[in-house]
């Protein structure tokens, strides 16, 4: 039998089929099944970190409600949220270890949200900013450049998920293992913003690239 079981074959999630090289009969030093060189399905690339309003604090200064559950329906899931006002600007901020692996670029974020009764005007603006802090760095440091994220609701308790933002520099000089600190708001002051009761913040996606397989 002249058959060659010598090289596996893998699909990878763009379709492509690549070459693993992995034996079958013998790997590296003779382990049986080892491989020999790694495939190409590398991890490397944009990933998206859930942080929902449970991981995050109304800010000190300015701070949104406190953390909030509201049954949808009865023996339903519940609205569990951080609740912003429909006309001053408040905030809440959370803060990520963030991995090695980072590419220490820009990142984004959609919003999760919802919203009680009411019967015009659903207009909601988020915005997120960031700032880096490294290891026996002062952490009273300015927040970079906010960016912002608009949606429109319009049924109750209807979960709604924003737009992607665009590109957030975090501010700092972001290092490998940094602490990066994020605080996010309802921009009342913009002109899309035009709902007039409490938006219900119930999490964020925020979409990191990293440059490393491993931290």
């Amino acid at each position: 039998n002249t058959t060659d079981y010598s090289r596996a074959y893998k699909l990878t999630t763009a379709g492509s089929v690549v070459t693993t090289v992995e034996d079958h009969r013998a790997g590296p030093g003779g382990v049986h099944g080892g491989t020999a060189a790694p495939g190409s399905g590398s991890t490397i690339g944009r990933h998206a970190v859930p942080v929902m309003a449970g991981a995050m604090r109304p800010s000190v200064t300015g701070g949104c409600a406190a953390l909030v559950a509201v049954a949808s329906a009865s023996n339903q899931p519940d609205i569990v949220s951080l609740d912003f006002d429909a006309t001053t600007q408040e905030y809440a901020q959370f803060s990520i270890p963030m991995p090695s692996s980072w590419d220490e670029g820009t990142v984004t974020f959609v919003a999760h949200w919802s919203h009680a009764a009411t019967t015009t005007n659903f207009g909601v603006v988020w915005d997120l900013q960031a700032v880096a802090v490294s290891n026996d760095d002062p952490i009273a440091v300015a927040y970079g450049t906010e960016q912002t994220s608009t949606d429109t609701g319009g049924t109750t308790n209807d979960l709604y998920t924003s737009p992607e933002s665009s590109a957030i520099t975090v501010a700092g000089t972001p290092a490998a293992g940094d602490m990066v600190f994020f605080r996010l708001s309802r921009v009342t002051g913009n002109g899309s913003d035009t709902m007039a009761i409490d938006a219900r913040l119930i999490g964020i996606t925020l979409y990191i690239t990293t440059a490393a397989e491993t931290d």
